[in-house]
């Protein structure tokens, strides 16, 4: 759970930080909250978004879900440990 927490702040973030590179390489100070413009803040939560929304949509493509019931994990009568498994 705690990673896919991360990877979200993650994907979230990198438009900023990009931004922020951006600024440092004009040679602004992108600790200066003066040129962190509202536009320009609105404009990158709009790309985060659509980035956390293009990543989940594409995640949600790339992988299949199960089919079939599904049987849980148990110790067997011989004693050996059988994993959950669809079938």
């Amino acid at each position: 759970m705690l990673r896919t927490i991360l990877e979200g702040a993650f994907l979230f973030l990198v438009p900023f930080a990009a931004f922020g590179l951006y600024l440092y390489g004009k040679g602004q100070n992108p600790l200066q909250p003066g040129v962190w413009s509202k536009k320009s803040l609105s404009w990158l939560t709009l790309v985060a978004l659509l980035m956390c929304l293009g990543a989940l949509l594409t995640w949600g493509a790339a992988h299949q879900t199960a089919r079939g019931t599904y049987t849980p994990s148990h110790v067997d009568k011989s004693g050996q440990f059988v994993p959950g498994a669809f079938r």
